[in-house]
């Protein structure tokens, strides 16, 4: 392998934002559900917009959206942690709060009862209130001349998110047309990773072990929970306080996306959370994002994903009839979706795993309902400007790429010039491609598992 190109994608990633990361001292009782991470369940976007400039109007939107919060993709998530603490209690091993936790879980556990990987309720109003404000905030593009596309993996709860956001759409705008589908033709660029990252992925593993583990402390929890914290440590003939800390942990943060009517956040103190959220947060940031240890290239692998945005923007502005192009899809794709499209500083790359929340975090990306849009705008002259919307907020780019500037030489933030962006996407897949020409790291034969097995054994 090259050196050059390694050295040159650390030179593209010299930028991360501070805004909205959560130090250990600053978890609260405000913001101790974003310490689930990945699986913050979404909420509505608070910043005002910022108009378009004069003489603009909007032409084109294209997104990619996460499916919304859904129940644990298992029943053995629900069934572990409970079966440990109704074993212990029917052996007199636990402690008042101890049985108050079992209660707790039962009833969170019978509302999740066949219901395993499954849309929440509220992760279908997620995606209506997203589809919502798309119309009201640029009314232009859902009008009856217009076409909206909408692709989706073909997941239950990724169809569900689509049909929930296009039924949406259709309430408000009866007699728009939509082009929809849900197939395997448009995985390569929907779910599929370039395989030739995974030799790469594969290099950081031990150092997340060595990670986890240093972050992982259930000593006080075993002993809130059992009269004898020795107990756990026996009970199945084995130690199950790390895998019982950790059941709890997955139970308590997809609590959150539904409405079980209690929840497990008192489980944990502030310290223990944001222990568990380093560990949810690693995870995602060493299979999706930027780092020497794995030779900053795994977010390349989702450049078929940021053609396919290009390219779908192009035909569009050309005048094919699309106003709004619509993708479902799974964390997976989107965590490293978003660590290629750097916005937001969230192509951080460092080989300093213990600073990575400071820097990367994933409440801020792809969580419950994630989504990132794209929204084009034109004046009589024909030129085209673009902002982002990462999660309905506006964000930017690294500051390589100039802002719009307008007649005058202002700056219109947070406009960029559609030629300026594509310049600096095409340069990542341009340098990607060269470096697979040279890249000497063997390519794993085994073919790609297809999303439908990898949902069964991930969190996307």
């Amino acid at each position: 392998m090259r050196k050059i190109f390694v050295a040159l994608s650390v030179l593209l990633l010299t930028f991360s934002v501070k805004a909205q990361i959560i130090k250990r001292d600053q978890v609260n009782a405000d913001n101790l559900k974003k310490m689930a991470g990945s699986v913050y369940a979404y909420e509505a976007p608070t910043e005002p917009l910022t108009p378009a400039p004069k003489g603009f109007k909007p032409v084109y939107l294209t997104h990619f959206g996460r499916h919304g919060s859904r129940f644990l993709d298992n029943a053995s998530n629900y069934d572990r942690p409970y079966n440990i603490l109704k074993e212990a209690d029917d052996a007199g091993a636990l402690t008042d709060f101890g049985k108050d936790v079992l209660r707790r879980l039962e009833i969170i556990r019978a509302e999740a009862d066949q219901r395993a990987g499954d849309l929440t309720p509220k992760g279908m109003q997620q995606h209506r209130d997203i589809a919502r404000r798309m119309v009201e905030n640029y009314p232009e593009l859902f009008t009856n001349d217009k076409i909206i596309m909408a692709r989706s993996t073909t997941s239950h709860r990724v169809l569900v998110s689509e049909y929930s956001a296009l039924m949406q759409i259709l309430r408000m705008r009866p007699k728009i047309r939509f082009d929809y589908d849900s197939s395997n033709h448009d995985e390569p660029w929907m779910y599929t990773e370039d395989k030739a990252v995974s030799a790469h992925k594969r290099k950081i593993n031990a150092a997340v072990q060595e990670f986890n583990q240093r972050h992982t402390h259930p000593e006080r929890l075993m002993s809130a929970l059992f009269k004898d914290p020795e107990y756990i440590k026996t009970a199945g003939g084995r130690d199950q306080s790390g895998s019982l800390y950790s059941s709890l942990y997955d139970v308590a943060s997809y609590a959150q996306g539904s409405d079980p009517g209690v929840d497990l956040d008192d489980v944990f103190t502030y310290d223990e959370w944001y222990d568990q959220f380093l560990m949810n947060n690693m995870r995602w940031y060493s299979q999706a994002g930027y780092s020497p240890l794995t030779d900053n290239v795994i977010p390349y692998g989702h450049c078929v994903t940021l053609q396919n945005f290009i390219d779908f923007a192009d035909e569009a502005l050309a005048g094919n009839g699309v106003s709004v192009m619509l993708r479902y899809g799974h964390e997976v794709t989107l965590m490293s979706f978003f660590s290629l499209l750097d916005l937001n500083g969230s192509g951080y790359s460092t080989d300093d795993l213990e600073s990575v929340a400071d820097h990367w975090a994933a409440y801020n990306l792809a969580y419950m309902g994630g989504n990132v849009q794209w929204v084009f705008f034109r004046d009589k002259k024909g030129e085209v400007i673009v902002k982002f919307l990462l999660n309905e907020q506006e964000a930017t780019l690294p500051e390589s790429v100039p802002f719009y500037k307008d007649a005058k030489g202002k700056e219109q933030r947070p406009y960029y010039r559609w030629e300026d962006v594509k310049k600096f996407y095409l340069a990542k897949i341009a340098y990607w491609e060269d470096f697979k020409a040279h890249d000497d790291t063997p390519v794993e034969e085994t073919p790609r598992r297809s999303y439908r097995q990898e949902i069964n054994t991930s969190s996307n």
